[in-house]
């Protein structure tokens, strides 16, 4: 795959907004937002464990309780990603 000449910023704000969109069309399909969050979290680490291989994708989660515990995912209105 070739290198993007968007910054890590650049291609996270795109990637938030194609997801969301996706997200809001799942919805209005009828996908509960529970099961939406499981496949996603799915799909995410299978391709994580392709892309990557599973014991450093399995090192990736070995913090997750204590990063979620800390508010590291808990979203302020002020917070940008």
């Amino acid at each position: 795959m070739a290198e993007s000449r968007l910054s890590e910023e650049q291609q996270k704000k795109i990637a938030l907004e194609l997801f969301l969109e996706a997200w809001d069309k799942s919805c209005e399909a009828g996908v509960e937002a529970d099961l939406l969050c499981e496949v996603m979290i799915y799909l995410s680490i299978t391709d994580l464990v392709a892309d990557r291989g599973e014991e450093t994708a399995a090192s990736l989660f070995e913090n997750l309780p204590d990063r979620i515990r800390d508010g590291e995912f808990s979203l302020d209105d002020d917070d940008d990603v």
